[in-house]
């Protein structure tokens, strides 16, 4: 492999695999961190960073708040940090810290705020990305993760359970056991799924419907880590209608 191509290979990966990744958990750290963020600053918790990122700042503003909204080096990680932002552990260190601040300042610190309020704070961040989690696998089922094109049989074999009750090449399966098949996936759920030793089948051919039962023929075969399961077959192939 020349020097070019290797080249020409590490730009690809880092295209393909490094960039999104790195876009990935960007985003994924950027919602933790605005979930404490917000409800921080509902409770009148101040703001002093709010950083995307670690190490030394690239660019950055200032709202009006005051907070430091900075883009950093390093694209992995972020945080946010709160105004006066330490452990207090007693009232003798809680005095101590309130002494530091004018009575205006004292309001915005997290550490003397309410014990339900800096629970929530706290919890905000996991919360936002599990909402995240919900928004992102409802778009992939929306749109993406589940197929809706009908099932056509594309082959029937010699032989076969199919052949017997004259399914043929075209038919559009419509529904099975009265389950109307809404997609190509749907076909192998309910001849698997079928309780009885024959299932009835409607099918579409040439717009009209025809009703046809068949007794599966039950084969051995292996599911996907490697377990030999019985699986019910009608001894057709099918593809997607068109």
């Amino acid at each position: 492999m020349d020097v070019i191509t290797l080249i020409q290979l590490f730009f690809t990966n880092i295209v393909t695999f490094i960039l999104p990744f790195l876009v990935l958990i960007s985003l994924v750290v950027f919602i933790h961190e605005y979930g404490h963020y917000y409800v921080a600053k509902k409770f009148g918790v101040g703001a002093t960073d709010f950083s995307i990122g670690m190490g030394k700042e690239l660019f950055g503003f200032n709202d009006k708040s005051g907070t430091r909204w900075k883009f950093c080096l390093i694209p992995i990680g972020g945080y946010v940090k709160f105004f006066g932002d330490r452990n207090v552990y007693s009232q003798a260190e809680q005095k101590k810290l309130l002494n530091q601040y004018s009575p205006e300042d004292q309001k915005k610190l997290f550490a003397v705020k309410p014990l339900h309020q800096r629970a929530l704070v706290i919890v905000a961040g996991p919360a936002a990305n599990f909402l995240l989690a919900i928004v992102i696998f409802t778009f992939i089922y929306m749109f993406a993760g589940k197929d809706f094109t009908p099932g056509k049989i594309d082959e029937v074999q010699e032989n076969s359970p199919a052949e017997v009750i004259g399914l043929k090449k075209n038919d559009v399966i419509y529904s099975i056991n009265d389950n109307k098949v809404k997609s190509i996936t749907d076909i192998s759920v309910y001849i698997n799924t079928s309780t009885t030793e024959e299932i009835t089948l409607s099918v579409l051919r040439n717009d009209n419907e025809i009703f046809f039962k068949a007794k599966p023929k039950i084969i051995e075969t292996l599911d996907s880590l490697g377990n030999k399961i019985k699986k019910k077959v009608l001894g057709i192939k099918i593809v997607p209608l068109q």
